[in-house]
Formats: structure tokens, C-alpha cells, sequence
């Protein structure tokens, strides 16, 4: 698994030395890659609407999909008609770009979409929601077909092609803040990258946070970001969504029993974590790498364990539900963890600008 991977590396010297000069090498490429932008060598698509591009600065699991539907959620609320773009990772379709859903009606299946988009559509039925590795083509079907009034880019930081309006920029809690570029650690760009940031969201905050790690953070975006809006949150278990289609299953229900755990995650102790919270027993946790499609042999497999551990149910995450294809006879006995954004303080606001069209 990718975080048992950098968490080796994190913890072993010897490795990580090994692997900073490839490290080197990764983080030239992109400061040649950011000034090639900044010095118009490369030129930057304005959309004729706002965009607002919810990223991180590591590799995965920081909580982007569930902020990104959070903040879309709250700006449907206020009346604007919203577009999700997304790269749709490791979708199965070829084609340039997939309709996921068109603000009524899901269009395409998972596979097509990629399991984020489609999850995301799911979850914001009013928002149009389209997979396409160029956002910068996507964004004008979002605003000339659909007509929407403002587009949200899902893991968008590092999509410069495309200007954005506002960039929120989420730092996990658990995170070190001494971390390398990959191979060599999770960062996808230093930490000097959160200069391009309007807002800065410090999530996985626990309950009881320790005051000096949380200077760290503060310092942070004082030193890089000094006019970004810093905003905290959590994430916690708002339900338990049955496979089979019947109403969710309460907590009550499902604590204290033995269940098997099934997630392909960047990070599957976080779910560990979000489990343990429930009061249930894991009898068996099966993780996989992050947007993994499961085989029959594997999904097989899983039918064993359950029977023979004597588990009542298999639990699962939103993401690799709608990545599941189980019998009739299994679906009955899993359910997935929905968890939801809680904002400690104030939520992530933004005043939207007049926007001009044509390329820049």
C-alpha cells in the first residue's frame, strides 16, 4: 500500500536519502514547469466563469473529495448552478472527456466516470459533474453547454493550465511537516507552493489538538501565505449506507459487532480509525491501493473471510462502494461509511470577482 510505502520511507533514513536525489529531480521538473506558466512560456486558459480549485500539497488522503462536496454543497444552497471538474483517475473509458452527470440525472457508470466523480455526483444530484483529463476543455463545456455559473476543480493545485479565482489548499493534521517531494515523501510540491493559496483548511484536526503543532501550521501560512484565509475541520461518520438500497443502517445497529473492513484508499488506517470510532470489532481489514478495481478472486475471497470470521457485516468506504460488484446474496451484508466535513469555526468564504473571457 502507498502510505505503508512513504511511512517506511518517512521512518527510515537509509531509504529516504537513497531517494531524495530522484527527489531533486521531481521538484526541478516542476519549478521549471511553474516559471515556464509564470513567464507566459505556457499559456494559462482564463474560463469566462469563477473557478474555485480545492487541492493539497501530499500525496492523497488529506480530504479533498469531501471538502470539495461540502463547499459545493453550501454554494448550490445560495443559488448558483455548479460544475465539478475532474481528472477522473484510473476511469476505464478513453474518451476525452465523460459526462458524469448533467445537474439532474447521473449519465455514466463508475467505470466511465471514475469512482470520485461518481460518487461525487451521486452526492450533489444539482451539480453538473464531468471526468476529463483537460480541465481547461472541460471548464468550457461546463460554462457554454450547461451554462453553468461557476466551476469547482476537484484535486485541481497543481492543474495550472487552467486560472482559478481561488485556490483552498487542505493540510493534513497528521501530516510532518518535515516531509521530501516524492519518491522520497508525500509532498507534491514544498511547502513554499502554499504562496499561490487564497485558503489554507487544516483538516483531520482532532478533538484535543496540541497547541504547538498547530503554531506549526500557523507559521506556515504566515510565512508563505499571509493574506490566505486559514479554516479548520474534521471529518466524522454521518451514516451507514446499506449496498442494497434499504434505508442506512444506524450506528447502533452495527456497534459491537465483528465486521470485515474493505477500502482502497490512500490511507487506510484513517478508516481504521473512522471504525474504531463506531464501537465495532475488525476482524479482518483488507486494504488496497487508492482507486483500486476489485478482481472476482478478490471480491471471492472476501465472501470466505466473512463466512469463516463470522462477521456479521462488511464495511466499506463511499469511494469503493460504487467501485463493488457483489451478488444479490452478498450486497445485504455491506454497507459503507459516509462521513461528512465538520468545520471548526468557520467554513471556507469566497467573493467572486467579475470574470473576462478568452485565453491569458
Amino acid at each position: 500500500m502507498a502510505e505503508d510505502l512513504y511511512s517506511k520511507i518517512i521512518a527510515n533514513p537509509v531509504a529516504k536519502t537513497l531517494l531524495l536525489p530522484p527527489s531533486f529531480v521531481y521538484g526541478g521538473i516542476g519549478f521549471v514547469r511553474m516559471k515556464a506558466y509564470a513567464e507566459g512560456l505556457m499559456t494559462r486558459v482564463r474560463p469566462r466563469v469563477p473557478v474555485i480549485s480545492v487541492g493539497n500539497l501530499s500525496v492523497g488522503g488529506t480530504g479533498k473529495t469531501p471538502v470539495t462536496i461540502d463547499i459545493t454543497r453550501r454554494l448550490t444552497a445560495d443559488g448558483k448552478k455548479i460544475a465539478i471538474l475532474s481528472r477522473g483517475y484510473k476511469r476505464k473509458s478513453t474518451d476525452e472527456y465523460t459526462v458524469v452527470s448533467n445537474g439532474e440525472q447521473i449519465l455514466s457508470s463508475c467505470a466511465e466516470a471514475g469512482d470520485e466523480p461518481f460518487m461525487m455526483a451521486q452526492a450533489l444530484p444539482q451539480t453538473v459533474v464531468i471526468s476529463g483529463k483537460d480541465r481547461s476543455s472541460t471548464s468550457a463545456i461546463a460554462s457554454d453547454t450547461f451554462n453553468c455559473d461557476l466551476i469547482v476543480l476537484d484535486d485541481g493545485f497543481q492543474h495550472l493550465k487552467l486560472r482559478r479565482d481561488f485556490d483552498v489548499v487542505l493540510l493534513d493534521y497528521s501530516e510532518t511537516l518535515d516531509d521530501a517531494l516524492v519518491p522520497a515523501g508525500r509532498l507534491r510540491e514544498p511547502f513554499s507552493a502554499l504562496g499561490r493559496a487564497t485558503h489554507i483548511v487544516i483538516s483531520k484536526v482532532p478533538p484535543y489538538p496540541d497547541p504547538q503543532r498547530m503554531r506549526r501550521f500557523q507559521e506556515l501560512a504566515e510565512k508563505y501565505a499571509p493574506r490566505a484565509q486559514v479554516s479548520m475541520c474534521r471529518f466524522r461518520p454521518a451514516s451507514l449506507r446499506r449496498m442494497d438500497g434499504r434505508d442506512d443502517m444506524s450506528f447502533s445497529q452495527i456497534s459491537g459487532q465483528k465486521v470485515v473492513a474493505l477500502c482502497g484508499i490512500a490511507r487506510p488506517s484513517a478508516f481504521a480509525d473512522s471504525l474504531s470510532q463506531l464501537g465495532v470489532e475488525v476482524v479482518s481489514l483488507h486494504a488496497f491501493p487508492d482507486h483500486h478495481w476489485f478482481s472476482e478472486g478478490e471480491l471471492n475471497n472476501l465472501k470466505s473471510v466473512l463466512q469463516k470470521s463470522g462477521a456479521t457485516h462488511i464495511v466499506t468506504t463511499e469511494k469503493d462502494l460504487v467501485r463493488l460488484d457483489l451478488p444479490v446474496e452478498l450486497k445485504e451484508k455491506v454497507v459503507a461509511l459516509a462521513m461528512e466535513t465538520e468545520w471548526i469555526g468557520s467554513p471556507p468564504e469566497f467573493k467572486f470577482p467579475v470574470i473576462s473571457t478568452g485565453n491569458e
